[in-house]
């Protein structure tokens, strides 16, 4: 018993000389760590990196503590004592055992609860662990997700961002692929990476992303022919022809002079569709001299010289054209078309017909040799080219209506009648073929038939005259003046200053009874007549009739005025003044 008293009074008493020893400064000097078979010491305020699946013990804390009394190591959210005791593997101790994430854990050596210094640890996989990972997982999405949290948290990394890049193409997420392909560019531009740029706003269908990075490839590799052909036939594509002729003229640099000829044909198209019809002329004369045979070049040609007024040229182009094939139907067949277009019938002509004597019923060479036929007025061989072509397109409406004009003019009535008739089928408003289907029954005496059509053409065209003059005539000769008003009001509507259809009216509005209507025609026609003495003797009448005596005394004096010594008027006017006069005496 007094033996365990001494030894328990040794024990207090080196309790209280270490805490003596320890309480003037203690210090933390280094911490030894085993990191799987290898020893690493780690001093205050220094940082390890280490990998989840690393075998960690703490082997030795050193501090200045007599036997680290009061030592100990703190950590948030991570249980670092439990290193002291044993050798672990890290992802045990990670949160939830998540190895995939970042972690950095502060370890703070402290006696009791003094901090006296600290160490970091960042715990992290190795990009190929990720790899690995993203390869074994099946579902795009999710692999796709993986490789984009991959990618933030080792953003420096080439093969995770290889990875992903490809990753993106092959799920075909254009937009994230050029963004993450244009900020590598951004880093260093090389060939290798804008040729992949391009090939994915080509994929994506991005027009402006395929000229941007073609001419950053141009900048990049100037004698690079491909991307220098590639860029001018974009350009063109999209409409920016100044620039696809800026870069096709740079291609023809370095291209040999037996290689230039489908640049010069292209910069010959070009420079016409900007209207540089000198500059065209000059690149496809250029390609003629490489290529003689090809007669689109030939066609070309002729319609520029056309374009600056020089024809004589024209018409040798385009004889060179045709001359380069003899069964060439559609190169006389364009020959022919710019003859006509220009004039030249004659010439125009003869290539039709050889056209035509190869192959009759060709219908385009059959409508340009009308065309010709009509210029040389060959009536008797336009109506059979018109048959013809009538034959091959029984519904041509055209045709129909130029058939029955000629045989009109030619008096075959009954002929034009008929292509006439069927042609209204499809055009029943067709004011000049209704005109002449109206002469038509005139001149056969067909009245029922004529008038029908006249009060057609006053339907579909008020305001021409015309056929309201058949129409009075007609309808005064079977007295129906109850038909003839409305006919006439819509003639007078639409044709206020013509006066013979005020006459008609009057005349209508006179034999149905309806005077007063009548007066107000008339008073509206002396608005254009105002010297038709007639017209106001009418008035005069008709007012007098009315007991409007006023209004009669001045139209007969109007009557007076035009024609001095007028007996009726004389007589009717005096007549007018008596009754006047006595009525003013007896009131």
């Amino acid at each position: 018993m007094v033996v365990t008293l001494l030894i328990i009074a040794a024990l207090a008493a080196g309790w209280w000389y270490l805490r003596g020893l320890s309480s003037d400064s203690p210090r933390f000097n280094s911490i030894l760590i085993e990191i799987n078979h290898e020893a690493q010491k780690l001093l205050p305020g220094e940082a390890l990196t280490l990998h989840p699946s690393d075998r960690v013990k703490i082997s030795k804390v050193a501090t200045t503590v007599p036997l680290n009394v009061g030592i100990r190591l703190v950590s948030t959210n991570f249980d670092v004592n439990a290193l002291r005791y044993e050798k672990m593997t890290l992802s045990d101790l990670l949160p939830r055992e998540r190895i995939f994430e970042h972690y950095n854990f502060r370890i703070r050596v402290k006696h009791e609860n003094q901090e006296l210094g600290h160490i970091d640890w960042e715990i992290r996989p190795y990009a190929e662990d990720w790899l690995d990972r993203a390869n074994r997982i099946i579902d795009g999405d999710q692999r796709l997700a993986f490789l984009e949290r991959a990618h933030r948290l080792h953003p420096e990394n080439k093969e995770i961002q290889r990875r992903l890049l490809d990753e993106y193409k092959s799920l075909a997420r254009w937009e994230k692929a050029s963004s993450m392909l244009e900020d590598m560019a951004r880093e260093g531009m090389n060939r290798e990476i804008l040729t992949e740029l391009l090939a994915v706003y080509t994929a994506m269908g991005s027009r402006e992303g395929v000229v941007t990075t073609l001419e950053r490839l141009v900048q990049v590799d100037p004698d690079d022919l491909e991307a220098r052909s590639r860029l001018a036939e974009v350009l063109e594509e999209e409409g920016n022809l100044s620039a696809a002729i800026e870069a096709y003229e740079g291609l023809l640099k370095q291209l040999e002079p037996e290689e230039r000829i489908q640049i010069y044909k292209r910069l010959g198209y070009l420079h016409t569709e900007t209207g540089r019809y000198k500059k065209a002329i000059s690149f496809y004369l250029k390609a003629a001299n490489l290529d003689q045979k090809d007669a689109n070049l030939y066609y070309n040609l002729a319609y520029l010289y056309e374009k600056i007024n020089d024809q004589d040229k024209a018409d040798f182009y385009l004889g060179n054209a045709v001359t380069l094939n003899t069964e060439d139907l559609e190169g006389r067949l364009k020959l022919a078309q710019s003859l006509i277009e220009k004039g030249s019938f004659k010439k125009a002509e003869k290539y039709l017909s050889e056209v035509l004597t190869r192959d009759p019923r060709r219908l385009d060479a059959l409508l340009m040799m009308a065309r010709v036929l009509e210029d040389q007025e060959n009536r008797d061989e336009l109506i059979k080219t018109y048959e013809k072509i009538l034959a091959l397109e029984p519904g041509n409406t055209t045709i129909l209506y130029n058939l029955g004009v000629l045989e009109f003019e030619k008096g075959d009535f009954k002929t034009g009648l008929a292509h006439l008739t069927e042609y209204l089928k499809s055009h029943p408003e067709d004011f000049t073929a209704r005109s002449i289907l109206f002469e038509i029954y005139r001149k056969q005496g067909k009245t029922e038939r004529a008038y029908k059509e006249a009060e057609a053409l006053t339907s579909l065209r008020p305001e021409d005259v015309g056929p309201y003059h058949y129409i009075f005539e007609a309808l005064k000769e079977r007295k129906d003046y109850e038909a003839m008003i409305p006919i006439m009001e819509r003639g007078v509507q639409a044709n206020p200053g013509e006066a013979s259809l005020r006459e008609y009216l009057i005349l209508a509005y006179l034999e149905t009874g309806q005077e007063e209507t009548a007066i107000k025609q008339m008073e509206e026609l002396l608005k254009l007549k105002p010297k038709d003495e007639g017209l106001w003797l009418g008035l005069a009448r008709l007012q007098e009739k009315k007991g409007r005596y006023s209004k009669a005394l001045k139209a007969y004096k109007r009557v007076l005025e035009l024609s001095p010594g007028h007996e009726e008027a004389e007589e009717s006017y005096l007549k007018l003044r008596l009754k006047s006069v006595k009525d003013e005496g007896a009131s």
